[in-house]
């Protein structure tokens, strides 16, 4: 009896656990199901605790401290959305009693990450994925590319794509502003006419940028072009990055003597690398180290790029050279219009009419006539000024002949000597300089001003090796023509603006080859363009955070512009001949647009989260005003 009782036991005790199992399993296998259908619904990212930091399990208030601390420098634009979105979710979390959204329990993945479209790959394809450390996520964890071309809706079923580019910061926005940003990016592009197919995207990528310019580790060179207006902002980073002024009176260009620019530089001409080396000797002689010069930065019309491969320049071997090694070299420069370009350097540089120009209009001052004559059309004979500045250089060329049958030293070089020779035999040796239809017709155009933009970046394409022709300061005559070069299209130079002189590709180009492991160049942290001088030092100010000067530098402006000389079918013209000079110049412009956009965007946010015009020291008001904003009670609004 009592062992048939202990069996029926066993039995009872089996089956309650036979069935305790079955129970188990059916619940185990039901979680996993609602897992897997959740798995494209939640970021898979460690921002959970971050979130659960500022929000907490039991905090109602958002502080905007708290969320400051977890939003990247530069990214003041996404604080207001993510206080919403946090405000929100702790409303919901309270409305589903306390099971967070969906009552799911995932309130640590909502508020401050949110979910971001996958770009397109930048040409992905073409890099390798490893070269920019850019890998897709399919959602499980693997790396994966999307399509070239993704032009689906933007879901919140759709995985982020995580980017480790340190140039490249992911969207950490919610899905109305990344739409906001593909729109603006979309208008901007048809704007510009940017025909690149992954134009839109790279322009996306700008607004996600984050400005990391470090003042203590970084030394950036300007690069001015000749013409380009490049003298003011020379002046300018004397005045901002170049203070304190030194206590030696010593030092750059003319003797300014600004502590952070590095002697040798000068605002119109070329580098000093001898009155460099001086200084930065003298310096530790003193005792000073390496690592403590003072150096910031520095300027001339010579060009650094590139600064390795078998055409490395003088100046970034010098700088390598010289420099702490722990300093980053970086590079920023100024561009314009191609056609004004050439206008510019036509009148000023290879024919020197700026100052016949202004004696004509002097002479006529000088005689009660006050109005200024600066065009064709209102009457200056561009072709008699040539004639009289012949007539000057023949006068020259006699008075040094008669120096010499004297026995005296004689200063007049070898190059107007042979011009001088050249006009007593009937050539006329400025029939380029008479008139734009001269010039365009002329052997000189071709010698001189086919892909100017060459010097700009180093480069037009991927396909074409650096030049180091701009490294002595020269615009560099002979330039390959970026239309005859290996595998040139207009739509790849404006991939590689957008990427290069948008500072979006920071690891993988170089002199020394476009491949991994090459040392790259060093990369644009800013430009500013021409005809576009407010947004261009607006934008100064603001990514270098300097206070604004009380008027800023706006040297050599030139009352009658040669521009003027220039009719819409000169221009035409050169539109024509030029293409990839204008694909650089469309594509910086749309770069431009895009950053007046995200620094407006950036200031919203700001004064959103707090901030005042007194914190936001190293915004120019003024000059914002008067590209069209200001602001009215603490917001930033439309300018009438």
């Amino acid at each position: 009896w009592r062992s048939r009782i202990s069996r029926q036991r066993i039995s009872f005790t089996a089956f309650f656990l036979t069935c305790t199992a079955f129970i188990y399993i059916l619940v185990l296998g039901t979680q996993f199901k609602m897992m897997s259908m959740l798995g494209d619904h939640h970021d898979r990212t460690t921002a959970a605790s971050a979130s659960n930091a500022v929000i907490g399990t039991e905090t109602t208030e958002i502080r905007n401290n708290d969320l400051a601390m977890i939003v990247p420098p530069g990214h003041f634009h996404h604080l207001a959305e993510m206080k919403r979105k946090a405000t929100l979710t702790m409303k919901r979390k309270k409305n589903d009693g306390g099971n967070g959204v969906d009552g799911h329990g995932e309130i640590g993945r909502m508020g401050v990450v949110s979910h971001h479209r996958s770009h397109d790959k930048l040409a992905l394809k073409r890099r390798g994925q490893q070269s920019l450390g850019m890998i897709a996520n399919d959602g499980n964890g693997n790396g994966a590319s999307p399509p070239e071309n993704d032009d689906r809706p933007e879901s919140d079923n759709e995985s982020a794509e995580s980017k480790n580019n340190e140039a490249y910061t992911a969207p950490n926005n919610e899905n109305t502003n990344d739409q906001r940003y593909k729109t603006s990016a979309a208008s901007i592009a048809q704007k510009w006419n940017l025909t690149a197919s992954n134009s839109i995207s790279l322009l996306e990528q700008q607004f996600a940028k984050v400005n990391d310019y470090d003042p203590h580790n970084d030394f950036f060179h300007f690069h001015h072009l000749y013409k380009s207006g490049g003298t003011s902002i020379s002046n300018l980073m004397d005045k901002t990055v170049g203070l304190p002024t030194s206590p030696r009176g010593e030092g750059v260009g003319k003797g300014k003597g600004y502590e952070g620019i590095l002697p040798g530089s000068y605002e119109s001409g070329n580098f000093d690398h001898h009155e460099a080396l001086a200084d930065i000797n003298k310096r530790m002689a003193a005792g000073m180290k390496r690592e403590d010069l003072p150096y910031k930065a520095s300027y001339a019309h010579t060009g650094l790029r590139p600064v390795y491969g078998p055409k490395r320049t003088q100046t970034g071997k010098f700088l390598l050279e010289h420099l702490s090694p722990t300093k980053r070299l970086r590079v920023i420069t100024m561009l314009r219009d191609p056609t004004d370009f050439r206008a510019s350097n036509h009148a000023m540089i290879m024919c020197g009419l700026n100052y016949e120009v202004s004696r004509f209009n002097n002479e006529r001052r000088s005689r009660g006539i006050l109005s200024q004559v600066c065009t064709p059309r209102d009457g200056l004979n561009v072709s008699a000024l040539v004639d009289r500045k012949i007539s000057d250089l023949m006068e020259k060329c006699r008075k040094a002949d008669e120096m010499e049958r004297r026995g005296e030293k004689v200063t007049l070089n070898n190059a107007l000597r042979e011009q001088c020779k050249k006009e007593k035999r009937g050539v006329d040796t400025r029939e380029h300089c008479r008139s734009v239809k001269n010039l365009l017709a002329s052997k000189e155009y071709d010698k001189h001003y086919r892909s100017m933009f060459k010097g700009l970046m180093g480069r037009f394409h991927r396909g074409q090796e650096f030049t180091n022709s701009t490294a002595y300061g020269r615009m560099g005559y002979g330039f390959e023509r970026a239309e005859n070069s290996h595998g040139y299209s207009v739509e790849k130079v404006e991939e590689y603006t957008l990427e290069d002189l948008g500072g979006l590709d920071t690891t993988t180009i170089s002199g020394a080859g476009d491949r991994a492991g090459h040392p790259p160049e060093p990369d644009f942290i800013w430009f500013g363009i021409t005809e576009r001088m407010k947004e261009s030092t607006t934008l100064f100010y603001y990514h270098f955070k300097a206070k604004p000067l009380a008027k800023t530098p706006d040297s050599r402006v030139q009352p009658c512009r040669p521009n003027s000389w220039w009719s819409k079918e000169d221009r035409e013209e050169v539109r024509r001949r030029e293409p990839a000079d204008y694909a650089v110049w469309r594509a910086a412009n749309a770069i431009m647009d895009v950053r007046i956009e995200k620094m407006r965007l950036e200031i919203e946010a700001g004064l959103d989260a707090g901030e005042t015009k007194d914190s936001l020291y190293y915004v120019d008001w003024d000059q914002l005003e008067e590209i069209g904003y200001k602001l009215e009670n603490q917001k930033l609004v439309m300018s009438k």
